[in-house]
């Protein structure tokens, strides 16, 4: 390597010019071992707000849509938001859809470190389907 500089033994010395001879090699007390930091994983999830039923109440009643009305925009059973408006936390499709028609956020972008995210969902090691993002064929 051309232009470096290394500690090297009385072997290795002679392929290459001497730039100065110490008395002794470090022992390898001496030496500061530099560890490599573990990365601090972060997970982020989009997660569905808890409120979810009254913000959908409240932009349906907005638009002047029934129950009904607003199933069938979003192709789902008038039983279904009906229940949302009742404090049922939805699956996240169906929250994406109702946002999607209503114009209205009802999901969150929520950060965890590896730790959180493992104690959240009870316990084992993070796998790779908790990291992921699949990208689905358009």
């Amino acid at each position: 390597m051309a232009g470096a500089e290394a500690v090297v033994c009385d072997h290795c010395a002679a392929l290459g010019t001497v730039i100065e001879e110490i008395e002794e090699a470090p022992k390898p007390s001496q030496v500061k071992r530099i560890e490599k930091q573990k990365k601090e994983i972060v997970v982020k999830t989009e997660e569905v707000l808890e409120d979810i039923g009254s913000i959908v109440k409240g932009k349906r009643e907005e638009l002047g849509w029934t129950q009904e009305d607003l199933g069938k925009k979003i192709s789902e059973q008038d039983s279904m938001i009906k229940r949302i408006e009742h404090g049922y936390i939805p699956d996240l499709h169906i929250a994406k859809k109702l946002e999607h028609a209503l114009h209205a956020k009802l999901t969150e972008l929520v950060t965890q470190s590896e730790q959180e995210y493992v104690q959240n969902r009870g316990g084992g090691a993070l796998t790779l389907g908790d990291v992921m993002t699949v990208k689905k064929k358009t």
